[in-house]
């Protein structure tokens, strides 16, 4: 039960550090209205923000789901996030990120040079069949690696990467291509998952984007349809040590910067495209609201993941596990996202 608990605190706080930001100079009345209906922040919690305290709440969810709002004072804008976004590896550098990098536009299989499974990974897919497998993959892909993994290859355990770092080259091009609806349901367990579809469901439990900004919305939704000239993006892959596993985790940042009364003047939001552990989808918004002259902000997040570790009896318990380790962890975490973000960005 630790094991999938740490995993997801770390992919939460992974998703903190992945870029997914926001500036907003509007609602100075309530600089948090743009993330309404799906958090209110009380007099109390408003108190213990201007007194220089972290805020952190779990967020209703549905099943199979984690969701949590932080918030801490912060003296930087949208334009300072920003430019800490587009440098992603100097961002998320921390110990748990063993190896990242941004592709390249198109992407080529070199951007994934420094991507190696651990030996736990590779023992995983020589014995990966559908419907009992310890990576998240396709029937296809499984099948692609099991022959990269026969015995006659030599040796296996290089042919292996090389054909993993094609399967992973392989999803983001046909991502890129036709976005969700091109992305092969993963068969690891009983049931298939389809990527878009539990994107999905985070999308629509996330209405403030569809109110608010919807063409913005319209394009997270579509993609590569829907397309707005002011919004940027870019995908990278990053491998990470989470609770002790080895994790594969291919995201795709999205920023707009834009000037209209009441929303953020820029923002990013952060998607998985592809996890080879544990998470099927993710939908991560991060926001300064209400900084004037002279005076501080608010660095705010919202992260809702969907998660293939928490069904049933013991799904439960690891879901009271891992709540009160996000309740206990996320303050130091946002705490130490806005020292480096009040920090010059690399290159400036």
């Amino acid at each position: 039960m630790s094991a999938p608990a740490s995993v997801l605190l770390r992919s939460v706080v992974s998703l903190l550090l992945a870029a997914p930001v926001a500036a907003q100079q509007g609602a100075a009345s309530d600089p948090f209205a743009f993330l309404s209906p799906v958090v209110t922040v009380t007099s109390a919690e408003r108190s213990r923000l201007e007194a220089g305290r972290a805020v952190v709440r779990l967020l209703p969810r549905a099943n199979r789901e984690m969701a949590i709002f932080a918030a801490v004072s912060v003296d930087v804008g949208g334009e300072r996030l920003v430019a800490w976004v587009r440098n992603i590896a100097e961002l998320k550098k921390s110990e748990q990120v063993d190896a990242i990098g941004r592709f390249s536009e198109p992407p080529r299989l070199e951007d994934l040079s420094e991507l190696v499974l651990d030996d736990e990974d590779l023992d995983a897919i020589r014995t990966c069949r559908p419907r009992s497998c310890g990576l998240k993959l396709s029937e296809e892909e499984m099948a692609a690696l099991a022959r990269a993994a026969a015995p006659s290859t030599g040796d296996w355990k290089q042919a292996v990467q090389e054909a993993y770092r094609r399967v992973v080259l392989g999803r983001v091009e046909s991502y890129l291509a036709s976005g969700y609806q091109a992305a092969r349901p993963y068969a690891d367990h009983s049931a298939p998952v389809a990527p878009g579809d539990e994107f999905g469901v985070l999308l629509d439990r996330s209405p403030f984007l569809a109110e608010r900004l919807p063409q913005f919305a319209r394009h997270l939704r579509e993609y590569p349809g829907g397309r707005a000239e002011d919004i940027e993006s870019f995908l990278y892959w990053s491998k990470e040590t989470l609770g002790g596993k080895p994790m594969v985790i291919v995201s795709h940042v999205f920023v707009s910067q834009q000037q209209l009364a009441g929303v953020p003047d820029a923002i990013v939001v952060s998607r998985h495209v592809y996890a080879n552990h544990y998470m099927t989808g993710s939908l991560a918004v991060t926001a300064v609201t209400g900084r004037r002259e002279g005076s501080r902000g608010y660095l705010t997040y919202l992260n809702r993941s969907r998660v293939d570790v928490l069904g049933g009896f013991f799904g439960r318990i690891t879901r009271l596990f891992i709540e009160r380790r996000l309740r206990a962890e996320a303050a130091e975490v946002v705490e130490g996202l806005r020292t480096r973000l009040e920090s010059l960005p690399p290159g400036t």
